[in-house]
């Protein structure tokens, strides 16, 4: 169960946002100008060639690492024909349900992740609301946000496998 797919699922998510981040900022960071005269109208935007190759070496590893977690999702509904994963199901993967036990895992790890969320949505809302932010720090406090519900999630699903060996 240490090597599932659906025990490790939250970090590959993680991997993905953390990528995802890097994308928002290549794509958030070019400089616009426009110009509006009598004579002339024209936008002019700039991406450096630092963020170009931002852009395009975030978007080639996360399509290579994309294409791992595809294989072993693959992998994983190969070896288990009963419990396959649907990449495109609304109902997450990482739920472990295959009896009383992971249940109670799985509801334990998602009640924290909804505790979390209680409190951290609305705070980020009121913080977003009242100061003048950013769009790319709206985007990483959203993005910090999943990555810290994948963080939870993980961490108490991992404590009980670790409890589970000893």
């Amino acid at each position: 169960m240490k090597n599932d797919i659906r025990v490790t699922y939250p970090l590959w998510m993680m991997g993905f946002i953390a990528l995802l981040g890097v994308i928002a900022y290549g794509i958030n960071s070019p400089k616009t100008e426009f110009i509006d005269t009598a004579t002339e109208t024209s936008l002019t935007v700039q991406i450096g060639p630092f963020e170009s190759a931002l852009i395009f070496g975030a978007i080639f590893v996360y399509l290579i690492v994309l294409t791992i977690f595809v294989s072993k999702v693959k992998q994983y509904n190969k070896n288990n024909p009963q419990q396959k994963i649907s990449m495109f199901s609304i109902r997450p993967p990482e739920y472990l349900e295959a009896d009383e036990g992971m249940t109670y895992i799985t509801r334990w790890a998602v009640q924290k992740v909804y505790t979390f969320y209680s409190l951290a949505l609305p705070a980020l809302a009121t913080v977003v609301i009242i100061l003048p932010i950013p769009r790319l720090l709206i985007i990483y406090a959203i993005l910090g946000l999943a990555f810290t519900q994948y963080g939870i999630y993980y961490a108490e699903v991992r404590k009980h496998f670790k409890e589970e060996t000893e």
